[in-house]
């Protein structure tokens, strides 16, 4: 039915990007939340760095909607 990704993967975010819009966490609320840094600003947390693939739809879609792109999935070495 959704989107599956192939093969074994890694989720990274680049925080200095992040404004903590909360897209991800509305798109992928298993994978991703937002919570205050040390500083009090709002950053996507991860979750769950390996999301079943029931769940890759949705991370993909965190990914893709993401206002500042700060998602990004990277085919892991095998």
């Amino acid at each position: 039915m959704g989107q599956e990704i192939e093969g074994k993967f890694r989720i990274e975010l680049d925080f200095d990007l992040c404004q903590g819009h909360g897209v991800c966490a509305g798109d992928a609320p298993e994978i991703f939340a937002v919570a205050e840094n040390r500083l009090g600003y709002a950053k996507v947390k991860l979750l769950d760095p390996q999301p079943g693939p029931e769940l890759h739809a949705n991370l993909l879609a965190a990914a893709k909607y993401c206002p500042n792109k700060v998602i990004r999935i990277v085919k892991a070495e095998e």
